[in-house]
């Protein structure tokens, strides 16, 4: 619905009162995809985000519905005893404020046209 954009950056993920670092993989104007180990005591369908954006000195908050998530075994336990998965989930993104959406917006607008720039051929 939305061009995305790869991304090199982190985020920070609240469940049930405890923030979790996680790493994005892309962005865009309306949802990210991020990844981090699985932790069924915080999981949640709804979370709270702190988005960095790379090469921004600016954090994005918002509310990110899970849309989808796949977990992959990583080999090991957990102190209980539980398998250790790896989970990868889209998520889109609600109740962000205005200044903070248009924020976003261009920088995912501005990034995608400094990618699709082409150097002339001297």
């Amino acid at each position: 619905m939305a061009p995305r954009i790869p991304v090199d950056g982190l985020c920070g993920v609240v469940a049930n009162d405890d923030l979790r670092p996680a790493a994005m993989l892309d962005i865009s104007t309306t949802g990210l995809r991020l990844e981090r180990p699985f932790d069924p005591r915080t999981a949640s369908r709804v979370v709270q985000l702190e988005i960095e954006l790379p090469g921004v000195d600016e954090v994005v908050w918002a509310r990110g519905e899970v849309t989808f998530a796949f977990l992959s075994p990583m080999g090991g336990t957990t102190p209980d005893g539980q398998p250790r998965f790896w989970c990868r989930a889209g998520l889109r993104l609600a109740d962000v404020c205005q200044r903070e959406r248009r924020m976003l917006s261009d920088y995912v607008f501005e990034s995608l046209r400094t990618r699709c720039r082409v150097t002339p051929v001297a």
